[in-house]
């Protein structure tokens, strides 16, 4: 799968903020944190909160709802270690932030 540009620039997002992004029919929590950004699934699979409004911490992302906790980097819930939203991979071009859309987890080696 390409990359898709997120129509985010990378000067956008400060570190420690996220925003949705909508890609096609996916909705993609975006965070910038001081490690770099990560994109995961942003509907939380309890309830169907948006992730990006989320507390952001250094495990992670905690649902506004009720506070599942997700990595950002593989996107498995803490809660719940069976439970995880997809994660995608991230690049910057010449500022813009462009998505993979294809389930980082679901990759096999």
């Amino acid at each position: 799968m390409p990359y898709l540009d997120s129509s985010l620039k990378l000067d956008e997002i400060p570190v420690g903020e996220s925003r949705c992004v909508t890609l096609g029919d996916l909705q993609v929590g975006l965070f910038h944190r001081k490690e770099g950004l990560f994109a995961i699934d942003n509907i939380c699979p309890h309830r169907g909160a948006p992730l990006h409004d989320g507390m952001i911490s250094d495990s992670g992302v905690t649902c506004p709802w009720h506070q599942w906790q997700f990595q950002l980097t593989d996107g498995v819930c803490l809660n719940i270690p069976k439970v995880r939203v997809a994660s995608y991979a991230v690049e910057v071009r010449e500022g813009a932030i462009w998505i993979n859309t294809e389930d980082q987890g679901a990759i096999k080696s």
